[in-house]
């Protein structure tokens, strides 16, 4: 996946709920960053995401990668839209990801929406999945 078509995905996600604030436009800046796209890019992306979907990495790694970005991005504005859900559910499947983990995921963004999420409890739902 290319860091463009992550980051398209990103803003899609952002844009799902129909609710775009600063704080999303300031995490899809930071990606962008840490990224190495340019921020006159990310701005034409953020007004132009890229068309389909994206391709899906063969390392577990970088699949979890995207799916914590999607996680985060859904936790930053504070609401967790079913629309939101659907998205991660559907870019999850396509990662390669059981339903109930997605589940999980899900619900512990939703009950840390006003504080940070602990690594460990990530962490704790990585571990159940594992093969």
């Amino acid at each position: 996946m290319s860091s463009e078509q992550l980051l398209s995905t990103l803003i899609k996600l952002s844009r799902v709920d129909d609710f775009f604030d600063q704080f999303e436009l300031s995490f899809l800046v930071k990606v962008g960053q840490q990224l190495r796209i340019d921020n006159s890019r990310v701005e034409q992306l953020i007004n132009k995401p890229l068309e389909g979907d994206f391709d899906v990495p063969s390392s577990e790694r970088d699949r979890m990668n995207i799916l914590y970005h999607m996680l985060f991005l859904m936790k930053i504005d504070t609401i967790v839209s079913d629309e939101e859900k659907d998205m991660i559910h559907h870019y999850g499947f396509k990662l390669g990801f059981p339903k109930p983990m997605l589940d999980e995921f899900i619900s512990v963004v939703e009950k840390h929406k006003f504080k940070p999420i602990p690594t460990e409890t990530m962490l704790d739902i990585i571990r159940r999945y594992q093969n």
